[in-house]
Order: structure tokens, then sequence, then C-alpha cells
């Protein structure tokens, strides 16, 4: 057993904000109340002056693809994040066929081949003793690879219903839902007939469906409209992923889209809500600037286009003054072909290497794949808080790292997304209530992950611990390899995997499994 006592507990779930003391006995929570005598052999955790919070659930990750090679997950774990939702944007590892290789490439994933379902990669990940627990989504683009490949064509119907069923299965093995990713190859070959098709299952078992935007900037109200109207016809819950308005040209227009949001949750025909990351600025892959149909063929195709004449011309020129984002706004992630750029403006590499910055970018592209990351601008601080007061609305870092070394010259949602959220709140710049309910209760509740975003005694005893005397410097801008200290405790099914703020080597998580 364990006493937590002392702390400050501020439970969402159920309207607690009282000091108390915990008892975990297992894997849960087996009594609150202001004084509980210690049991004999009880471990103790003094939380006097600290805040005792459910843990955190990550609405939206890629740490399936990364996690299974640092299971000890310092970035995900010094954040406080004791599940992460996996799946999102069309991306999971599963259904994948053995020889696909380089799907989600640019989340620094190291899976070398796919799984064929969630079971297989479920008991692969456990096999590796992660630190932290997963609630899987499957991707609709990973299903779309399995069936169509890389083909831009709609399905035909046997495609149809082979993705049906690919869907079908995953949500028997206990996937919470699925997710589009309608920008990246393959989801942006799919249409909304294709999706809706494919959604049948997800109805039936009454899950989520999840979804990157086909347009999150000239064409924001329209994607927005196509997503509520998706998942009206299917009858599916909606939660649609990192809201924001891109480019400057569209600052503002959040306060349509979430009125679009209101006015969908009125009519009743489905739940819609939205996730965001607490930075103005965002991060892809830098393969995404390419013009539309540039990968129809692969990167085989492509570098032959970009070797020279009309074709090279035409990928500069769209590089230059049509891509979403301008050579002067792009940050460069961490390269492995260049380390020395790691992290610099596009524009003082181009000037160093005496080249236009769009033909410097392309080489980059080329030489990198969909492996390399950019920093671009994304929201306008309005706008953040107009999603992030919004009823509807939760956390999800959009991270994928699991450490800090990896995450140097990456954007900063890696190390610090959840501390962004909750840091402000514990210097009363924003609500603390908002804030839990954004980190914790508010995602559980999304997923149906019963016993868990809630202190409540029967729960799963996922329990953060952090220090308000650390709030100043957390609401500070880390260094780029710094895990922040805020969270000093971390419990995940009842066992401390991170004491004082150090990692105890403890590795408890599982991969979740919807009812």
């Amino acid at each position: 057993m364990t006493l937590i006592h002392g702390g400050r507990v501020v439970d969402p779930d159920t309207g607690t904000d009282a000091v108390l003391d915990l008892l975990i006995d297992g894997d849960r929570v087996l009594a609150s109340a202001p004084r509980i005598a210690p049991p004999a052999g009880a471990t103790a955790v003094d939380a006097n002056g600290l805040l005792v919070l459910p843990g955190f659930v990550d609405m939206h990750t890629h740490s399936d693809f990364t996690l299974g090679y640092h299971p000890a997950a310092p970035a995900r774990i010094h954040q406080g994040v004791t599940t992460d939702v996996t799946g999102n944007c069309g991306f999971s590892p599963f259904p994948l066929p053995r020889g696909c290789v380089g799907f989600g490439s640019f989340f620094s994933s190291r899976v070398e081949a796919g799984w064929a379902d969630l079971d297989s990669y479920a008991a692969d990940l456990e096999s590796r003793r992660p630190a932290l627990n997963v609630a899987p989504l499957v991707g609709l683009g990973a299903v779309r690879e399995h069936v169509v490949g890389s083909r831009p064509a709609p399905p035909d119907a046997g495609e149809a219903d082979a993705m049906r069923r690919l869907v079908e299965r995953s949500l028997e093995q206990g996937a919470f839902g699925v997710s589009t990713g309608l920008v990246y190859a393959p989801g942006r070959f799919a249409l909304a007939d294709e999706i809706r098709a494919v959604l049948a299952p997800v109805h039936r078992s009454r899950r989520l469906y999840a979804t990157h935007l086909r347009d999150e900037r000239d064409g924001l109200a329209e994607s927005v409209a196509e997503a509520i109207a998706t998942a009206e016809g299917a009858g599916v819950a909606l939660q649609i992923s990192h809201h924001k308005a891109l480019g400057k040209a569209n600052w503002g227009r959040t306060k349509d889209t979430l009125a679009m949001v209101d006015e969908a949750n009125a009519r009743g025909i489905t739940e819609v809500a939205v996730d965001y990351y607490p930075y103005t600025s965002g991060s892809t892959g830098v393969s995404s600037l390419l013009p539309p149909g540039s990968l129809d063929g692969g990167w085989a195709g492509l570098r032959e286009r970009a070797a020279g004449g009309a074709a090279r011309r035409d990928l500069l020129r769209h590089l230059d003054t049509s891509s979403q984002f301008r050579t002067d706004e792009i940050i460069i992630g961490r390269s492995r072909t260049r380390p020395d750029v790691s992290g610099l403006p596009l524009t003082a590499i181009a000037d160093a290497d005496g080249r236009a910055p769009a033909e410097t970018l392309l080489g980059l592209i080329l030489d990198e794949g969909d492996r390399l990351t950019m920093i671009v601008p994304a929201a306008s601080e309005d706008d953040l808080a107009s999603v992030s007061a919004h009823p509807a609305a939760m956390h999800g870092s959009d991270g994928w790292l699991m450490t800090a070394g990896e995450a140097r010259h990456e954007h900063p949602r890696n190390l610090g997304s959840t501390i962004a959220v909750l840091a402000p709140a514990l210097l009363g710049r924003t609500s603390l209530d908002r804030a839990v309910r954004h980190l914790s209760t508010a995602p559980a509740r999304r997923l149906g992950l019963a016993g868990r975003g809630t202190l409540r005694p029967g729960a799963y005893a996922d329990i953060v611990i952090a220090d308000p005397g650390r709030a100043a410097a957390g609401a500070a801008a880390l260094p780029a390899d710094t895990y922040p200290d805020l969270v000093r405790w971390v419990f995940v099914n009842g066992l401390p995997v991170l004491a004082d703020a150090r990692l105890t080597g403890r590795r408890p998580g599982r991969v979740l499994r919807a009812s």
C-alpha cells in the first residue's frame, strides 16, 4: 500500500478541491479522506504543499511509433502523462502488411514493419514493458495502405469491404475508434463517401472518429463542415484534432468553426469535440510542402522529376510561392543527413549554402524523405485562447518523442505541452479546474476510460503530484533538451514511475482496450 498524505486533491470528475489523504492498494485508489491512518507497512508520500491530480490522458499523440523503443518514456512521464492516445491522423502501426516500411516515418519512427492487427501490436508493446498506458485508435491511413496501397484512386467495392473488415477487427480487439489524416498520403486520397462507408463498424461499436482536417487554412470552414457531415452521416462521435486556423489571413476564423461545432452539438446527431496543443507554432513533415500528387509515384518518381527541366522548375516554384508556409517561416527540425542545420531557419541554411531557399528545401526533402520535420507558425494567440476556452475542448500534445535527446531541435510540445497548460493555471492566469479537466477528465470521459481521469475510490491509481512552487519556471520556455520539473511524482496503475522528479525504473503501463 501507498499513502499520499496532506496534498491538495483537485479532481473535476468528483468536484473535489480539498486537502486529503489518498490510499493506494494494488493498482487502485482504495480510499480518500481528510485523514487516513497509515496502514502497517504502507509507503508514505508527503504531499504537503503539493497538488494531487488524476493522471494526464494525452488525447492526441503519435507515440505508437516510438514508445516501443524507449519504453521508459521520460519525456512523457516528466509531463505527468499516464495514458497516451495513439493512432491519430490516420497513422497507426497496424494493420499494415509486413513489407510496409517507412509508414509514419516523420514521427521519427523506428518501426521496421507494421503489425497485422491490434492484438499483435499490443503483445509486442507490452512485452517491452512501457512506463505508461496506451489507448489506441486505428488509423484509416494504415487501413487504406494495407488494402489499396499508395494508389490515389478510390477503393473498389471489394477493397472497401476489406477495409471495413479491418476496422471491425480492430474495434473487436479493443481500439477506441478510428482516425483520418486528410492532408497526408494515403489518407488525402479518401473522399467523404469512402470514409463514411468505412466508419460503419465505428457506428455499431459506438466508438470515436478523430480527424486531422483536410485543410486548416483557406478551406478551414469547408473542412470542418465535411468532418461534421461525415460524422453525422455515419452516426459517430467526432474529434477534431489540434483545431486551429493556419495563416495570418485566416486568424480569427475559429470563431466561425467553433460556432459550427456548437450547432452540430445542438442538433444532437453526433457529439463533436476538439483538442488543442498550447502553442501557436506547429510541426509536421517537410514533405507536406510538396505539390499535391508529387509522391503519387513514390520517392523514385519525385527524384526523377526533380532531376531537371520543367518538372524541377515547377517543384521549386511551388515550394517558393505556393506551399502552405513561406520559406522564411520554416525552421528545420532534426536533420540526419545534415546535423549541423538542425534547428536553424531555412533562410539561414540557404544563405550558408549560397542557394535560393527553395533549392535548399528541395535538396533537404530529397535527402531525408519523409523523416524531416519542420517547425512553422500556425495559430494566433486569440484563436488558441478561443479554442482552449471552448466547452468541447481538451488537450492533445501531438507529441511523439520519448526522450529529451530526441526532442532537441523538434517542437517543444514533445517535452512540455502538459506543463504549458498546467503552469499558467497554477499562476492564476487560467482556471485550474479547466486545466485539469483538459489534461485528464475530459479525454478520459471522451474515450470511455472507466476508472481513469479520476481519483474516486475504486479508480485506477494513475496519479500526478505537482509542485505549485515550480509553476513560474514551468511557465517559462524550456531549454531544448531539458525535462520539466513541475511534476514531482507520477503513479501508473498504482506504482511510482517518477519519485521526487526521478524515474524509478518501474514500467507498469498497459495497452488499454475499449469495452
